[in-house]
């Protein structure tokens, strides 16, 4: 029965419940929830507890907001939780599309439609950058209009990446830093922010050293690890939860992988997914294990780059920020559909190759117009130099009624047959 109220809590009480479960039934992987049951209790609580909420786009480098004591919320994280409720993510698409285009991304519209149905308060702050997203780019701004109290600030990124965009996007990130220092009427603690970039960079390097083992065969992990690392890492970069939890994440893999066992079971498919993975049901890669001993790599989810590496106690305002800035434009999806098509392919040959791939799905959200305008040139270019095969689907991937989860399997029976 769907609990009345803000959505926020009923997220938080899923979570909670989700955490609580796992510390009676298998206390050994605790860690792998505490981190998230705890943020989004608090995120819950804020209005109450008087913290301010930045609600982000998942292109963001959240290390800015952990700074200044403000908590950001992905949107597409809550969008992709909220596909765990009992209403689901499609009830407030529904109410959204009253009001805006269907041709919007689902993520968006599930934001929209939730604060239009009154399930959740607007945020103190909305904060996205240009790329790589045209429908966050279209959204944000005329929420922000239409909700008076809401504060809106958009980090403008260049089309090209070289070091006249890195100094352009410094830029514009020491304007949102102001911007940031106005809202909540708190100074930018400079030490403060070194430490939380140092944070940053300590997780990622463990973070990548567990990436760099999911490459072996058989992998050591199960597709949804995977897919859901990425998503903390764009939460939580920066907190000092993320450095134990990314040195567990590596630390498990490692026995795993010294074991040369698979996470799955016994691997036969390795799947290289380019685009979208779906969200809305997870059992689908449990599926996709259990019936086909198929390993799902998300390969747009990987985080692969440490740009925070050199940011030391020494390190000045103006250092700091080109990093950022650097780390804006690899940030997943913007690192691909960012910029020229090149960088799209070249990204999609490159995780091919390491990851060993049998086969290459492009999953085509519906929203990501984008995308489709180089998918099959994409897999000509995978089969041309690889010898691998794609599968395009059209796909959206917060909501099952494009292609439901038996319309997705029936895909994969068909092309899984032929490998």
């Amino acid at each position: 029965m769907e609990k009345k109220g803000n959505l926020l809590e009923q997220i938080a009480d899923l979570d909670t419940a989700r955490r609580n479960h796992i510390a009676e039934k298998y206390p050994e992987m605790l860690w792998r929830f505490e981190m998230t049951a705890k943020y989004y209790q608090r995120v819950a609580k804020a209005k109450e507890t008087g913290e301010h909420l930045a609600w982000t786009n998942f292109a963001m480098v959240p290390e800015v907001f952990w700074a200044m004591d403000i908590i950001p919320v992905v949107v597409e994280g809550i969008c992709s939780l909220t596909c765990q409720t009992p209403q689901q993510a499609t009830k407030y698409i529904d109410v959204a599309e009253v009001f805006v285009p269907d041709y919007l991304c689902s993520a968006n519209k599930t934001a929209i439609g939730a604060i239009h149905a009154g399930a959740v308060p607007p945020p103190d702050i909305m904060v996205n950058p240009s790329a790589p997203c045209d429908s966050g780019l279209m959204t944000y701004p005329l929420l922000a209009e239409l909700y008076k109290n809401m504060s809106y600030f958009c980090i403008d990124v260049p089309y090209f990446r070289d070091e006249r965009a890195y100094q352009y996007i410094a830029g514009e990130l020491r304007q949102l830093m102001s911007f940031l220092e106005e809202k909540t009427g708190r100074k930018l603690d400079l030490d403060k922010l070194r430490q939380t970039v140092q944070n940053s960079s300590v997780a990622h390097d463990w973070m990548l050293r567990g990436w760099k083992l999911t490459e072996a065969i058989p992998c050591p992990v199960r597709s949804t690890d995977m897919i859901q690392d990425s998503g903390l890492l764009m939460i939580f970069a920066g907190t000092p939860e993320l450095i134990d939890y990314a040195k567990m994440r590596y630390q498990t893999t490692k026995e795993t992988a010294d074991k040369k066992e698979s996470g799955i079971g016994e691997e036969k498919i390795r799947l290289v997914w380019t685009y979208g993975v779906p969200v809305y049901d997870y059992s689908f890669y449990r599926w996709l294990e259990r019936e086909y001993g198929a390993i799902s790599i998300p390969g747009q989810n990987i985080f692969d780059v440490n740009v925070l590496a050199d940011i030391d106690d020494n390190s000045d305002y103006d250092t700091i920020l080109r990093a950022l800035a650097e780390k804006v434009t690899f940030m997943p999806m913007s690192r691909e559909c960012g910029g020229p098509w090149e960088y799209f392919v070249d990204r999609t040959l490159d995780i091919c190759k390491r990851y060993k791939a049998d086969a290459a799905i492009f999953g085509g959200h519906i929203a990501c117009k984008h995308s489709w305008a180089i998918a099959q040139l994409v897999k000509a270019r995978l089969y041309d130099e690889l010898g691998i095969p794609a599968l395009n689907i059209e796909l959206d991937v917060f909501d099952p009624r494009m292609t439901d989860l038996d319309t997705l399997k029936a895909k994969f029976d068909d092309f899984l047959a032929m490998l």
